[in-house]
This record gives C-alpha cells, sequence and structure tokens, in this order.
C-alpha cells in the first residue's frame, strides 16, 4: 500500500538543493492555465450515459477503457458559484483524474483541470453565468499510469461561513472528505475531528491550485494552508502551506497522536494572490505505517534510469563540464570549472559507481555526454540537476552549481568528501539518477511520513535527514546527540554526507537492479576522533569478507552493528555509529552484516546484530549487547573497566561467550533481560541462583557451573523442564548473585 500524496504527471517545475543559506527555485513554471491546451477531443461519449448530479451531492461512474469520457449534467444558478470535485473512488480508483465543465450550450468550455484536488485528482471553481445545465465530463488524464477506474465527481454551492472559530468547528470524521469555501483572503475555516491515541493520521486539503496555476493571479483556486491544534484549541501540532511548492501547493501532513480527543484543523488561503478564494476539499485518514515504504518519499517514479553506454562490458556514463560561457540554454552565466571543482565531482560519482557498478567519465565531446555541467551565480538557487524524466525533453542530465552557496568557492574544503559543497554535488546526481526529495511529490514520489516542511521537520522516527538520505534538505544528522549541526563557514569542510546514505543505496539498488560487490574482503571502518575535515557521515556498502566498526581514541563512543530495515522505524536507515561529540559516523546499508565492534578508551557502547559478533570494548566501563546472533554465539570481551554484558535468549547455540568477566578486579556485570527470564527489573535475587551442576530447588532458576563456566537458565528449578545454556565465562570467573541486574 502507498501513501497517495504524489503527483503521476511530470511537471516542469525543478526542485532544488537550496540547503540553508540560500532560497529554493523552481525553473520552468508553466504560467497561467491554458484551456486551448488541456481541453481533450474525444470521439465518443462513455458507456455510462449522461449522468445527472445535483448540487450539494455526488455521482459515481467508471472509466472502463482508455479514452472513455463520462458525460454529467447539472443545473446550476446564475451568479451563484460552485465547485466540482472528481477523484478516484472504488475498489480500482482511477489514478489521475480529469474535469471539464462546459456551459448552457453543451461546447463552450468554462474550465478544466488536472491536477488541482488532492494528490492526481481534480478539482475546480467557477460562478455561473447563466442559470440552466451544464455539462461536465469525466475522464482520465491522458499520460497517467492509470487510466481505468472508478471516479466520483461532488458538486457543492458557495454559502455562508459556518466555521469561523473553534467553538464552531464543523465536525469531520477519520477516512472521510469535507467540502468548503474559502469566502475571502482572510477566511478561516475550522474542523474538528476526534482522533485516538497510538494511531498515525494524515491530513490533506486542496483548493484547485496546481503546477498549472499563475500564482500572481489566482482565479476561484486557492492556494491552501493547513493547521493542526490539539485538543485545547491553540497549542499548534503541524503546519504545512505547500507539498512541493510550485508543483502542488495543496498542503498535507502527517502526525502520530499520543493522547486521544477532539483535534482541530484550521484552513486558510495564502494571501499574497489577488482572487485566491474558491472550494476546497479535506480529508482526514488513518493509516498504518507498517503499510508504506520509506523508499517511496525518495523514488522519482517519472525518471528514467541513467542512459549508460557499454564500453568493454562496463556501463558508463559521460560527463561534460561546461566551459565558462556554455550555458546550455540554462538561465545565468555559467563561470567554467577548475581542476579541484572536476575532481569533487567525479569523487561524488564514485559513491554511485560503488553501488551501480559502472563508471563515470569525464569527456570533451558534447554529443557524447550523459550529464552536462555547469558553474553559475544565483541568488535564488544553491544547485539543481534535471533528472532523466521526460517531462524535462533536452534538458534531461543539465546541472547547475552555484558557487556562492554552501562555501563552494569561498570555503577551502566545502568541495572535499564530507564538506557541504560536496553533499550538494552527491544530492543533485541523486536527481540525475532518478531519486527525489523525501518532503515533497517531485516526480510522482511520496512525503515521507511526518515530514511538514523542507527543513527542520525530521518525519516519523526522525528519518528525514541527511545521515538516512543524501535528498533531504536537513543535511548531516540534526538529531545528533550533541545537538543541531548548521551550516557555517566554519564548519562547512566536514561533518557532513561522505557518501550515499541506506535510503538511497537501497532506492538507487532497486530502480537499476543491481546488486554491486564491493569491498569483498576483510575491511576496517575507523570512526573519525576529530572535528576536521575528513570527517563525515558514511553508509557502509560491503558484501563480504568479516569486517569491524572500531575507535581508537579516548572519548566515549557507540558502535551499532544494525543494518538499515528499510521500514517507518528507528532502524529503517540504520543506525549511526558515532563518537561522542564528533559530526561524523557510520550506517550500515540493508543487507550489509558487520560482524564486530571494538571500543577505545571512554565509555562505550557496543551493540551487535544477527551475526556471531565479537564486542571488545577496551578502556572505560563499557556495554556489550549482542542480541542474540542468529549466526552463533557473541563473544564479548570488556577490557579494563567495569563494563555490563547483557544476557538474553533461550537458545544454547546462541549463548553468549564472555572472555574477561571481573579480570583485574572490575566490577563488571551481567545484564539478564527481563522478559526473556521473566523476572522484573531490579536485582537478581540471591534466592534463585545457584553454583553447581544442577537445580537444588524448584526456586533456582540461574545454575553456574564454576568448573566450567557454563550459565544455564532453568524455567522450573529442579522440575521436568531442561536447564537452557545462556552464557559461557572463558575465564571460570566466580560469581554470586550480585554480579547480576536484571533491566
Amino acid at each position: 500500500m502507498a501513501l497517495d500524496l504524489a503527483i503521476s504527471q511530470p511537471r516542469d517545475a525543478l526542485h532544488d538543493h537550496g540547503h540553508e543559506d540560500v532560497l529554493n527555485c523552481f525553473v520552468g513554471v508553466k504560467g497561467a492555465l491554458d484551456m486551448s491546451s488541456l481541453s481533450r477531443d474525444f470521439s465518443s461519449i462513455g458507456d455510462e450515459g449522461t449522468l445527472v448530479v445535483t448540487v450539494g451531492g455526488s455521482v459515481s461512474g467508471v472509466i472502463d477503457v482508455d479514452g472513455d469520457v463520462d458525460t454529467i449534467t447539472v443545473d446550476l444558478v446564475a451568479g451563484q458559484r460552485y465547485s466540482f470535485s472528481l477523484r478516484g473512488t472504488g475498489a480500482t480508483p482511477v489514478e489521475d483524474t480529469f474535469l471539464e465543465v462546459f456551459g448552457t450550450d453543451g461546447t463552450t468550455l468554462i474550465s478544466a483541470d488536472d491536477d488541482g484536488g488532492n494528490t492526481t485528482n481534480s478539482m475546480l471553481t467557477f460562478t455561473a453565468a447563466a442559470t440552466g445545465t451544464y455539462t461536465i465530463e469525466a475522464a482520465a488524464f491522458d499520460d497517467a499510469r492509470d487510466l481505468t477506474g472508478g471516479w466520483t465527481l461532488d458538486v457543492r454551492q458557495q454559502g455562508a461561513d459556518e466555521s469561523t472559530a473553534v467553538g464552531n468547528a464543523v465536525a469531520i470524521n477519520v477516512d472521510d472528505q469535507v467540502f468548503g469555501f474559502t469566502n475571502t483572503l482572510g477566511d478561516n475555516d475550522y474542523f474538528a475531528v476526534t482522533l485516538e491515541a497510538g494511531t498515525f493520521y494524515t491530513f490533506k486539503v486542496a483548493g484547485g491550485a496546481d503546477g498549472e496555476t499563475s500564482f500572481t493571479t489566482l482565479n476561484n483556486e486557492v492556494d491552501t494552508r493547513l493547521y493542526l491544534y490539539a485538543p485545547n484549541g491553540t497549542t499548534q501540532l503541524a503546519f504545512n502551506d505547500d507539498i512541493n511548492g510550485l508543483v502542488d501547493p495543496s498542503s498535507a501532513f502527517s502526525y502520530s497522536v499520543s493522547t486521544t480527543g477532539t483535534y482541530y484543523l484550521r484552513i486558510n488561503p495564502w494571501t499574497d494572490s489577488a482572487n485566491g478564494t474558491g472550494g476546497y476539499i479535506l480529508e482526514v485518514n488513518e493509516i498504518n505505517p507498517d503499510d508504506y515504504n520509506p523508499l517511496d518519499a525518495i523514488h522519482w517514479v517519472s525518471a528514467n534510469t541513467v542512459p549508460f553506454v557499454d564500453v568493454g562490458g562496463t556501463d558508463t556514463a559521460y560527463v561534460y563540464f561546461g566551459a565558462a560561457g556554455e550555458t546550455f540554454g540554462e538561465p545565468g552565466p555559467s563561470l567554467g570549472w577548475s581542476a579541484a571543482e572536476k575532481a569533487a565531482v567525479m569523487l561524488a560519482l564514485g559513491e554511485f559507481s560503488e553501488i551501480l557498478g559502472v563508471n563515470y567519465v569525464e569527456t570533451a565531446v558534447l554529443g557524447q555526454a550523459t550529464f552536462r555541467l555547469i558553474t553559475t551565480t544565483s541568488t535564488q538557487f544553491g544547485a539543481y540537476m534535471y533528472p532523466q524524466d521526460p517531462a524535462y525533453g533536452a534538458q534531461q542530465g543539465i546541472a547547475a552549481f552555484n558557487v556562492n552557496s554552501g562555501g563552494w568557492a569561498s570555503v577551502p574544503g566545502s568541495l572535499q568528501q564530507g564538506g557541504f559543497a560536496f553533499g550538494v554535488i552527491l544530492h543533485e546526481f541523486g536527481h540525475g539518477h532518478g531519486l527525489a526529495h523525501p518532503h515533497d511529490t517531485g516526480g510522482g514520489s511520496e512525503v515521507m511520513l511526518g515530514v511538514t516542511a523542507s527543513q527542520g521537520s525530521y518525519g516519523l522516527f526522525s528519518l528525514n535527514q541527511g545521515v538516512y538520505t543524501v535528498m533531504s534538505y536537513n543535511d548531516g544528522w540534526k538529531t545528533h546527540p550533541d545537538g543541531v549541526r548548521s551550516f557555517s563557514a566554519a564548519n562547512a569542510p566536514f561533518g557532513w554526507s561522505g557518501s550515499l546514505s541506506a535510503f538511497d543505496i537501497a532506492m538507487l539498488q532497486q530502480k537499476y537492479g543491481v546488486l554491486n560487490p564491493n569491498e569483498a574482503g576483510d575491511s576496517v571502518y575507523t570512526l573519525s576522533d576529530v572535528n576536521a575535515p575528513g570527517s563525515y557521515y558514511e553508509c557502509i556498502w560491503d558484501s563480504g569478507g568479516e569486517d569491524r566498526i572500531e575507535y581508537n581514541g579516548v572519548k566515549d563512543c557507540v558502535i551499532d552493528l544494525t543494518a538499515a530495515t528499510l521500514d517507518y522505524s528507528a532502524t529503517g536507515a540504520g543506525v549511526v555509529s558515532f563518537v561522542d561529540t564528533i559530526f561524523a559516523g557510520f550506517t550500515i546499508a540493508n543487507g550489509v552484516v558487520i560482524e564486530n565492534a571494538v571500543g577505545g578508551g571512554g565509555n562505550d557502547m557496543l551493540i551487535g546484530n544477527e551475526a556471531a559478533n565479537r564486542l571488545y570494548g577496551g578502556g572505560g566501563n563499557d556495554t556489550m549487547i549482542g542480541r542474540n546472533g542468529a549466526s552463533g554465539r557473541d563473544n564479548y570481551r570488556g577490557g579494563n573497566g567495569d563494563d555490563s554484558f547483557y544476557v538474553d535468549g533461550l537458545d544454547a547455540d546462541h549463548a553468549k561467550k564472555i572472555r574477561d568477566f571481573g579480570d583485574g578486579g572490575d566490577a563488571d556485570v551481567v545484564l539478564l533481560e527481563a522478559d526473556s527470564y521473566g523476572l522484573a527489573p531490579g536485582a537478581l535475587d540471591p534466592n534463585i541462583f545457584v553454583v553447581g551442576t544442577a537445580a537444588g530447588d524448584a526456586d533456582d532458576r540461574f545454575i553456574y557451573n564454576d568448573a566450567n563456566g557454563k550459565l544455564f537458565f532453568d524455567a522450573d528449578g529442579n522440575g521436568a523442564g531442561a536447564k537452557v545454556l545462556i552464557a559461557r565465562f572463558e575465564n571460570l570467573a566466580t560469581l554470586d548473585a550480585t554480579d547480576f541486574a536484571v533491566i
């Protein structure tokens, strides 16, 4: 199931990486709606016959075949304002609707709309010039991915404004929709909805404006803004203006509710455009995040794959660096490329090569180029690249990089791997390879669950960050335990993305159908100990060998060997391994197994995965959590310091090996997982621990054989049930109940 916040028809608006020091820019936006170009000319009427709808009501039908047009009539009154909503409905809804309204003569086109409703549905508003019977045609948009399916048409008449405050809010049910009008530019409409704790909801409102709209002269179209308030009616919980800038000015967000109650929605229009009033449709839906795939939020659906060419058996793309004055038809100056700038681009493309197994070669022959690149200056954008999307025609593969943005030209090191400008290159070539922003619907992508803005909104499980996808505008790791790190000249050379992130890698592998072998030997990944050039966030794509992540310093660190699970969860894009106060680290791509972790001289936390892990703490008071490796027994070595060793599970094949418990007088402790052994958290009851080879009575649960170092759990003491090996102390440590804690 996919969260349908996307547009299926590619538009002319391009999403640019504005970052934190420039504005976002959209190029090539279409102007006012051209009725002559939108009008459809079908030779046959649909097989529904002529249907009739009354004002305030609805009618449904089916687009049976490609080219089918269903005809509906409605009686309208002169001088009255009406809204018309056409949306896909039923078991197999039409994916992208197209709506036209004709005058009382049945032939004069009054208004038409493609995507003015929520997602790819249609909506329009107009005032009837004459009393009489008007004709409506319902169809599917020509270029939609699914040209058939069910539809519903709703017609509403504008009336008095009834919901001007929380106190008279109009009720809306979950999994339902309501229609309304913004009567004036200062209008505020309120709706009340009952939401349940522990449930995730989406909220969407559309007012007829879409990528064909001229936003300086809105006419009977609403550029909506949507707010969510807590049950007190005043605390704002969420807000969205535009789903996708000039491409989709509808509003939408998702929200996870923690307290059951009546919540309030407010709708008002963007006020900086004349005539921006009209009808709208509001929808509230309950969703299950488990039914959604975060990769859909970065998939530019309408983009083709890069047109690689076979060179000696290897797929190859050619990169052309435009000379000074060479613009490829793009606005603004073209400044040419320095050797350092070219090297940065080719280094970034090497990250794509590792994932896709392809080559990128610089070419001096323009006609050979797969990618055509310019450097430029602008106050409107940081950089942009056109995807391999047919909507962009001859512009596909062109990119422009603003040398005045992100420290590109002004900060030495920003173009180095892990520098801010280097991350911009990764981001733009993400577009060039078919990746989209997680915060908008470019190219038919979804909006990542919980994301309500391009920056500062991290979404469900905080997955909308550069450390998880370089397509995010929240660069780096904004939720780093040491705080948000914003762009500045001082920190531009380090602490940003130095590779593609886990979601990017997975989406590219899916889109291109490859799992390219990489780092097949035994590899060591060393955590950075300084905030300096060369320190950055990297996602590990490693296809073999026995590997480890290690830290060689004295600060505290966290090493987590959990690979990305590619879902909406805390591990969806992997877990960051990092050093305290250092803005750099590793995540692990889906499908990658890193077996071992080695800590440094601080108080470290080492967390394993499904493999038989070796977790070595080093100095300091370390905690080791093996996570019951499915491929064998985890090995713990604490090293110097008072260390904690986590033990869980009831499978002897996965019993933990603890190699140095208490060595050197260390006050080590075994952490027993409460749920595994049916215990309450706290100290271990000495009456359920016994040293020997068997339980002495029914109360004995933990049996430690000090002759061979084996620790057993026995669920029924000296009853019929067999004891299970859960750990082995390789140094034959002397133990009693005080060496254990239950968590």
